[in-house]
């Protein structure tokens, strides 16, 4: 889509920032190259040039030809930036009452300001709402509610922050508060998943650590260490747990003790201990609502303070002189190693990413694809679903992108930031392949998606029919929604839906996460397990989808490459999921003796048994082999009529189809004979009567597993036993199970 933003800095116009201009030089360099109509002294909030500027449509327009004219050109400036950025939407109502209290105060002029105020920044935040408070007790005769007065203040803050970004001299990173929307010479990727969130430096109890969280971040961006999301993170562990630690315990010195070489490792120490019984207190929340870190941001907050110092102590030199702070040079090598290996915290998860919950199974998943586009319909409108057996008629949650948007992650396993975050025209032709003859269920695109964890990592996969319906079908949909037209397009295929007029902002996974909680508290799905199938996990499809990769035999190299990895390390934890899975369902069972009493041998061992010390060949398509590891098999493939022969419910399906291609396999090999012979095959043939002993045995199997309940059931061994030629024909076996045993039907 193309929507041509105002140009607010004109080519070889003066820099606002040059400190040799006067007050109304700066306003006219910051203001110089405005389009209309935000170069006007009246904006029409009607007006279509504007829309999405103003928030409130009852004001016909704000009039600020009563103001100075660097104020008129300073806001003029602001409102052309709310609009190209499309972050911040004005209070027509609010702003009319500061251009009539601005002209007021800049023709009466303050006590400090005996000639009068001719910008906007020539006062501060707390004058211009002392000038305020007074004029509106004037007005009605008391002071104004907390309300008021914070709404009111909040929409002139955002003003000042930006004037003093755009007039300042310093360097970028002096300023209190960053703002990318504001200032250009912030680094940052072109797309940044937390790319329009600003970052503050007021919340800081001391200051020098806000000067050096300056510092460091601002060198880690421009070398590019960090991203501006990471940034974001690394800034709030040191604002956050940091300074309320050094608040705690009254430290006011950047080496945090006088005696690094015997007190700091103490420090460090209770600074673990500090953050394990401290609490965030949440905004408006008593103490009482306060929670506990988890342990996964406990680690994280541990290594984002050992950069920070190890930072530091390399660089104290260069921070001493930056910051005018020579305390800094008391660092030594011991604040570059505040904790041992050993003292680190784990980068924990809510799960490892070996634990078997990460993966999602075949009914599971079919189940929670039932009930997706419960988030897609609309609001009024009721679906109806399958939850846990039974059959609800559910209102839907109306959002079709969040729907399509779990779909392509449930599909292709990519992460929810790649994509929200693609481009509108993801799809590209494969060379030398026609879609149109590709057979069904082939590959027929490469999708492009947006690779923001890893650098240089893999962007494209291929992808079917099916990944390609999706992104047609949310294409039309953001066309429809936004009313474009068959050549226009959005920058994102997901673009935010509030708060983007000029829809150049992905959706954010924040909004995307509170629809999938949403359904989660919906329809409240379960596994086989009684645990919760969260959609708001959506990063468990993305394990799901490797591990079906791997379970097809599909080589390491080429997942990796699929999932978008550098190495092959983190394949392998998808390999473990795998394993783990796969233990979990091994020793659930009760392996149980063909006398149905179960069996003596520990569950772990047998599964050793089978998996350690080279004996997976114990491991067979349709069961496992019991025989101990100091004997060996010379029956070929008899297992089926063998008492070291185990086999489950999970193996059903396969038992009946080996069964059906035996019995097809006898009929062929007589009508052969016949046909060869003159003479129908008899029951005493040598190969005849091994595979009837056969089909007799999986037969066997088959309806002691049928009577064993679907889950929680046990495993059988030597069902088929009573099938060999050797023994007479006796009654059918009893069903084997893990908790009672019972005849089979």
């Amino acid at each position: 889509m193309s929507r041509a933003r105002p140009r607010l800095i004109s080519r070889g116009s003066p820099s606002p920032r040059d400190p040799g201009l006067s007050v109304e030089q700066r306003a006219a360099a910051l203001s110089a190259g405005l389009s209309p109509p935000f170069a006007a002294t009246i904006f029409h909030v009607t007006d279509p040039a504007l829309k999405g500027t103003f928030n409130d449509r009852r004001l016909k327009t704000v009039d600020t030809s009563s103001l100075p004219v660097p104020m008129q050109q300073e806001l003029s400036w602001w409102v052309a930036s709310c609009h190209a950025s499309g972050q911040l939407r004005l209070d027509a109502a609010r702003w009319r009452g500061w251009v009539g209290l601005a002209s007021q105060v800049a023709a009466e002029g303050p006590p400090r300001h005996p000639r009068g105020v001719t910008s906007f920044s020539q006062l501060s935040l707390q004058e211009w709402m002392a000038a305020w408070a007074s004029d509106f007790y004037a007005r009605y005769g008391r002071m104004p509610a907390a309300e008021s007065r914070y709404y009111t203040e909040l929409s002139l803050r955002h003003l000042l922050d930006a004037l003093a970004i755009a007039y300042s001299p310093l360097e970028w990173w002096r300023h209190d508060r960053w703002d990318p929307a504001v200032d250009s010479r912030i680094p940052r990727r072109d797309h940044e998943p937390q790319g329009t969130r600003r970052i503050s430096f007021s919340g800081f109890t001391r200051s020098w650590l806000a000067e050096a969280a300056k510092f460091y971040l601002h060198v880690q961006l421009d070398t590019g260490r960090l991203t501006w999301s990471t940034a974001i993170s690394q800034r709030d562990f040191l604002a956050g747990q940091l300074d309320a630690y050094l608040a705690h315990r009254g430290i006011d010195h950047p080496a945090l003790c006088a005696n690094p070489g015997t007190e700091l490792r103490g420090i460090a120490l209770d600074l673990v201990s500090f953050l394990r019984q401290w609490s965030p207190r949440r905004s408006g929340s008593a103490s009482s609502g306060r929670t506990a870190l988890t342990t996964g941001t406990l680690a994280k907050c541990q290594q984002a303070i050992a950069r920070f110092y190890a930072f530091m102590a390399d660089y104290k030199a260069e921070a001493a002189a930056a910051l005018d702070d020579g305390r800094w040079l008391d660092l030594t090598d011991a604040h570059a190693r505040l904790w041992r290996p050993e003292e680190s915290l784990r980068k924990g998860r809510s799960l490892p990413a070996a634990d078997d919950r990460n993966y999602i199974d075949d009914a599971d998943l079919a189940a929670m694809f039932g009930c997706i586009e419960l988030l897609g319909s609309p609001r009024r409108e009721a679906h109806a679903v399958v939850v846990g057996g039974r059959r609800l008629e559910l209102s839907g949650l109306g959002d079709p992108s969040a729907m399509r948007a779990w779909i392509l992650q449930a599909l292709t396993g990519r992460r929810a930031s790649e994509i929200l975050m693609m481009d509108f025209e993801p799809l590209s032709n494969i060379p030398g392949l026609d879609p149109a003859k590709a057979p069904e269920g082939a590959m027929v695109a490469r999708l492009r998606y947006r690779q923001t964890k890893i650098e240089g990592a893999p962007d494209t996969i291929l992808v079917g029919a099916d990944v390609v319906g999706v992104v047609r079908e949310q294409q039309e949909w953001v066309r429809q929604q936004f009313g474009l037209g068959e050549d226009e397009r959005t920058p994102y295929l997901f673009p935010r839906l509030r708060g983007n007029q000029r829809l150049d902002r992905p959706r954010t996974v924040g909004s995307y996460q509170a629809q999938l909680c949403a359904l989660d508290r919906l329809v409240r799905l379960t596994d086989g397990h009684g645990r919760p199938l969260s959609f708001s996990r959506s990063h468990r499809l993305r394990h799901t989808k490797a591990t079906t990769l791997l379970n097809l035999g599909v080589p390491v190299h080429v997942v990796q490459r699929y999932m978008g990895h550098l190495s092959p390390e983190m394949v392998m934890h998808y390999g473990a999921t795998l394993a783990a899975t796969a233990e979990r369902e091994f020793l659930a069972l009760a392996k149980i003796g063909r006398d149905g009493r179960e069996l003596a041998m520990d569950r772990q061992d047998l599964l050793d048994l089978v998996s350690l010390e080279r004996r997976t060949d114990r491991i067979l398509p349709n069961g496992y082999c019991l025989l101990p590891p100091t004997k060996s098999c010379e029956k070929g493939n008899a297992c089926h009529t063998c008492d070291h022969f185990a086999t489950d419910r999970s193996y059903l399906l396969e038992i009946r189809r080996q069964l059906a291609e035996t019995e097809a396999l006898v009929a062929v090999r007589k009508e052969q004979h016949l046909a060869r012979h003159g003479e129908p095959m008899s029951d005493s043939n040598v190969w005849l009567s091994q595979r009837v002993a056969e089909m007799e045995a999986m037969r066997r199997e088959i309806c002691a597993l049928e009577a064993q309940p679907d889950y929680g059931g046990g495993a059988v061994r030597g069902a088929g036993v009573l099938a060999r030629p050797a023994y007479q024909a006796g009654p059918v076996p009893v069903t084997l199970s893990a908790t009672r045993v019972k005849e089979a039907p």
